[in-house]
């Protein structure tokens, strides 16, 4: 069943050895549970029921649009931000948006999609980290939100990481779980799993094999073998993705602009410098950090965790036990219940 779903009518064994070893460093972080396993909540629903809105957004003259949900009063200044990562949209934030707006009801919640993913544009461009950050601060903008609260998930905590850190006087508080925050030295810095997935995605076998199938949502499956495949949670994913000419392009180019070992050259430097930035507004109490540890986790081992620490001394971590990376899928309940009382002690 694995890389089934191809542009081509076949695969070449070309095609199908990188596919399977990017599989194969999924699997590891299954740790072998072939049964509903005890620390993994009851499923919630697999529905979308919200209504989505659309603005336009700009990076330089450039022009596409962001789709959006809101949960909460429309007019209050309590604005929480919740972004996904690669390779989801705001779909994954369905089970644990309505949960935190329970817990605050005071608060206006509003869940984007990414340009490039879910139901916003996808238009002609690069889709890295630059091109990302552009069009977020543009929503804001647009939004005319003058200062939020974010919590992200995967690139989702990278991109507000950067933005807090570049524009902090628009920021309360940051907020993240599974979010690679300090660029690794090197390679051989990795955890396993970490490794075999960047070396796949940045190699020539790697980016030849994303435009025929969508490796991100197959592995990502793959750790979640509690949702079935197809099925409806399956269908909602990769519905915003009806061709690879740009959607899962977009995820592939994304999902390898992370710095690693100093490259790409100009994302570690911008994004060093934000997070040198934010670690004096944190220090100060200006912006108040805060991520969600798991174990193991994937892109934010819990080893890494002291490393946060030491450059972020006033970082509150809470930790929330046994999970690997797309946590919402897996422990949506108690993801929002560490969301809701964050927000509550911020609002308090």
């Amino acid at each position: 069943a694995f890389c089934k779903r191809t542009t081509t009518p076949t695969m070449t064994a070309r095609t199908m050895l990188p596919c399977l070893a990017y599989l194969s460093t999924t699997l590891v972080l299954i740790h072998g549970f072939s049964s509903y396993p005890n620390w993994l909540e009851p499923k919630m629903s697999a529905d979308f029921p919200f209504e989505q809105k659309f603005i336009d957004v700009y990076n330089g003259n450039n022009k596409s649009f962001i789709a959006y949900y809101e949960l909460g009063p429309s007019d209050s200044e309590d604005v929480l931000i919740l972004l996904h990562g690669v390779p989801t949209w705001g779909y994954y934030w369905r089970n644990v948006a309505p949960l935190i707006s329970e817990q605050v009801p005071s608060l206006r919640i509003i869940v984007p999609d990414l340009v490039g993913f879910g139901r916003s544009g996808k238009p002609d461009g690069d889709y890295r980290m630059g091109f990302q950050a552009a069009y977020l601060k543009s929503f804001l903008d647009e939004m005319n939100l003058d200062k939020v609260y974010w919590f992200g998930h995967d690139w989702g905590g990278i991109l507000g990481h950067l933005l807090a850190g570049e524009n902090p006087e628009r920021f309360h508080a940051f907020g993240a779980y599974e979010a690679m925050f300090k660029p690794f030295e090197s390679y051989s810095d990795l955890p396993p799993s970490l490794e075999g997935h960047f070396r796949l995605g940045r190699s020539p076998e790697g980016q030849a094999l994303f435009p025929e199938v969508d490796l991100y949502l197959l592995g990502m499956f793959d750790e979640l073998p509690h949702l079935s495949v197809p099925g409806p949670e399956h269908d909602y994913y990769s519905e915003p993705f009806p061709t690879y000419e740009k959607g899962w392009i977009a995820s592939a180019t994304l999902g390898n602009d992370s710095p690693l070992g100093g490259e790409p050259a100009d994302n570690q430097e911008r994004y060093m410098a934000a997070y040198e930035n934010l670690r004096v507004e944190v220090e100060a109490e200006r912006v108040k950090m805060f991520i969600i540890s798991h174990n193991p986790g994937w892109n934010m081992p819990v080893e890494r965790i002291p490393i946060f620490k030491e450059d972020y001394p006033k970082l509150e971590v809470v930790d929330n036990g046994y999970a690997h990376h797309f946590v919402n899928e897996e422990r949506p309940r108690s993801i929002a219940r560490i969301v809701g009382e964050w927000m509550v002690r911020l609002l308090n």
